[in-house]
């Protein structure tokens, strides 16, 4: 179930939003600039990352797997494992490692954005509870079923906050690069990031090819909403999230990025809900 609306203050950045009902919870998501559901998104970069797998895997046998392609795709991931999935997708990453030094090579000293957002109505789950599970081991066991194309994240702790390896596809163009320093946003080195005053938690971080070269920043923000602001019994929260690229990318990469982080968004919220009702994920003591 989906509709455009139109929430006047909410959505200052964005024109517009779709309402969507994914399993019985409420999502307002904007970003893309073609709006469609979700689900849409999701079942294509399905078929994008079965149809890689499968160039990849040749005559290679593999297990019997459902109809369904989302579900299809974390069964065959699951199945092939971490190490395999890097293999295979060696020469990919190869081929966007190159595709990512010409973006840059032909850039400017602009940076474009790749939005998503999500108002999220989750019962016992708000900003603060979102913020503390996505920095939980919880997350990165959650990946691999957060998107299609999303095949490999280890994370760890570090001084200043976390560092993770990211083996990942938008829309075919597989990349394996690392996010070292994901914490406090860095104004000074990234003055194009926004300053959303009205959001109190921010992280970001530098995304980096394997060569050492940063080729893009994730920054993600997020706030609690008044239910009553979109005509909810509960009150919710809003994840805004945003992936800047030099001024190079074609505004297709954008795009797919945009719809990219919606599936993420989604999956990951829902995915949280599920830690929080069965007592896997608890907040940490103050």
């Amino acid at each position: 179930m989906w509709k455009k609306i139109l929430p006047a203050v909410a959505f200052a950045f964005t024109a517009s939003a779709l309402n969507e009902t994914i399993d019985t919870y409420k999502y307002y998501l904007s970003g893309p600039k073609t709006d469609l559901p979700k689900s849409q998104y999701e079942h294509h970069f399905a078929d994008v990352a079965i149809a890689l797998l499968e160039k990849r895997l040749g005559n290679e046998p593999i297990p019997a797997l459902p109809d369904d392609n989302v579900t299809a795709i974390l069964q065959l991931k699951q199945y092939l494992g971490t190490d395999k999935l890097k293999e295979l997708l060696e020469p990919d990453t190869e081929e966007a490692d190159q595709i990512w030094h010409g973006i840059i090579n032909k850039s400017g000293d602009g940076w474009k954005p790749s939005d998503a957002r999500g108002v999220i109505f989750l019962p016992n789950v708000s900003a603060a509870t979102f913020a503390a599970w996505y920095a939980s081991p919880n997350a990165d066991a959650a990946n691999l079923a957060a998107n299609p194309e999303h095949y490999v994240k280890e994370t760890v702790t570090t001084s200043t906050g976390l560092a993770s390896q990211i083996l990942e596809g938008w829309n075919g163009l597989t990349m394996n690069f690392t996010i070292p320093n994901f914490g406090a946003p860095n104004r000074t080195a990234d003055p194009f990031l926004r300053p959303l005053p009205d959001f109190p938690i921010q992280q970001a971080g530098d995304k980096v090819l394997r060569d050492g070269t940063r080729y893009g920043v994730l920054h993600i923000s997020l706030r609690d909403v008044n239910g009553s602001d979109y005509g909810q019994p509960i009150n919710g929260f809003e994840v805004y999230a945003t992936v800047w690229s030099q001024d190079g990318i074609p505004d297709d990469y954008v795009e797919q990025e945009s719809r990219h982080e919606i599936v993420e968004i989604v999956n990951l919220t829902l995915q949280c809900k599920k830690d929080v009702d069965s007592g896997n994920f608890t907040m940490p003591s103050a």
